[in-house]
């Protein structure tokens, strides 16, 4: 009979060695089971719950701007004025600090048509502006040829000028029939709409004739045409007239600063009351501030405003921060001209800090004397070009003189291939 052997079992630490094994290898198992399920979960939740975002106050999150900022934009009329300014002959420039009557420009009694004559007064006196009244005005038509025709003998595009301010001194409305207006002090207490949409009306209805520039509006707390005798309300509402010209792209002036005739005020009196309007509408981007000719006694006892560096300088442009054109008043006033030479108002005015030279009688003179200035060293060639690429800055950004454009790739193409035949040939 065959006898079997019995295989031997393994022995106990074997054994027990097997189940370590196993127990470790299902403890991994578990363990990976484990962190998978929650990973899986984790993801999931973090998938389908919406993420907690902390908030910030708005004025700290980045927004792209809808349109170049302020400063932007102004920056890039002053180089267009200084490019534009590299061309200019020193006559042009100081002849571009003037606006004058058509009268004083052609030495003709009364100014309705624009021809010849006028042709060549602009060509030997390219003034920075004209500025009409009611005498130059026959009909609707006639105006609009008169400038035009004015318009287009002008090297460098004018300032065409109206004092359209409302009521009584309106020559538009009284004499080509546009919308007629009250005095503007019997609309103080209807409100900053009213305001706004009159001047709207106003500047509308004289740019289709072709005027850019209105001189107004009065910014003073009294007289027919001032918006109101209290300055809390004033300077709401010049400030909207100020934004209703410009609304139709016309350039408003605001006369006369300072209204400062009272001994008894001093500075920080007008700073709480005259000077409200101003400070608002430069606020709004006024482009032209008629400076007084009276003496602002509280802040210069021996200048008037329009030849003080006190007034001109130090509070108009430092101060209140008024970096627009400075315009004198009326040169031809008889109180200026009986009082003070034409070199005396050229250095005063100029060195005060003033751009714009308001119908001086006679334009030649005035070059002349500022040339003579510069040569004595009155006045420098510096303060010329300030004045200057102000005047021009301003005109560009109300598109008086257009911005140059920018050539398209087949206008560059075009100029290339007309070159490169020129060099052939």
């Amino acid at each position: 009979m065959a006898r079997y052997r019995h295989a031997k079992g393994p022995s106990a630490l074997q054994v027990i060695l097997i189940i370590l094994t196993v127990i470790l290898s299902l403890a991994i198992l578990a363990g990976a089971a484990f962190a998978v399920y929650h990973f899986g979960f984790d993801k999931k939740d973090e998938a389908t719950e919406a993420p907690t975002i902390p908030t910030f106050p708005e004025a700290t999150l980045e927004q792209p701007p809808t349109e170049a900022p302020t400063e932007d934009l102004e920056l890039k009329y002053t180089e267009l004025a200084k490019d534009y300014m590299k061309n200019m002959t020193e006559d042009e420039k100081i002849y571009q600090m003037m606006i004058v009557t058509p009268e004083a420009l052609t030495g003709v009694d009364v100014a309705t048509i624009a021809g010849d004559a006028t042709k060549e007064a602009v060509e030997n006196a390219p003034v920075g502006g004209i500025v009409y009244n009611e005498n130059n005005f026959e009909d609707a038509d006639q105006t609009t040829e008169l400038i035009k025709n004015t318009q287009s003998f002008a090297k460098t595009p004018m300032f065409i000028a109206v004092a359209e301010e409302g009521g009584d001194k309106a020559p538009v409305a009284k004499v080509l029939g546009t919308t007629s207006f009250d005095a503007m002090s019997t609309y103080s207490d209807k409100g900053d709409e009213v305001a706004f949409e009159n001047a709207s009306s106003i500047a509308k209805d004289i740019k289709k004739f072709g005027f850019n520039l209105n001189l107004a509006p009065v910014a003073n707390l009294e007289g027919d045409n001032a918006y109101s005798t209290d300055a809390s309300v004033a300077k709401t509402l010049v400030a909207q007239a100020v934004k209703g010209m410009q609304k139709e792209n016309v350039i408003s002036t605001l006369k006369y600063f300072p209204t400062a005739t009272d001994t008894d005020k001093t500075t920080d009196d007008l700073r709480m009351s005259e000077f409200s309007p101003f400070i608002t509408s430069i606020n709004e981007g006024v482009g032209i501030i008629a400076v007084s000719n009276n003496k602002a006694t509280a802040i210069d006892e021996e200048n008037p405003a329009f030849m003080s560096q006190r007034v001109v300088t130090e509070l108009l442009i430092k101060e209140l921060q008024f970096n627009g054109v400075v315009m004198t008043p009326n040169l031809s006033n008889e109180s200026i001209t009986s009082t003070y030479t034409t070199e005396q108002i050229v250095k005063g005015t100029i060195s005060s800090g003033v751009n714009l030279l308001f119908c001086p009688a006679d334009a030649d003179e005035y070059v002349d004397a500022i040339k003579k200035a510069v040569e004595d060293e009155s006045i420098t060639k510096e303060q010329i070009d300030e004045s200057v690429t102000k005047i021009l800055s301003l005109k560009f950004k109300f598109g008086i003189i257009p911005e140059p454009s920018t050539p398209s790739p087949s206008e560059i193409k075009t100029t290339q291939e007309t070159s490169a035949d020129v060099t052939a040939e």
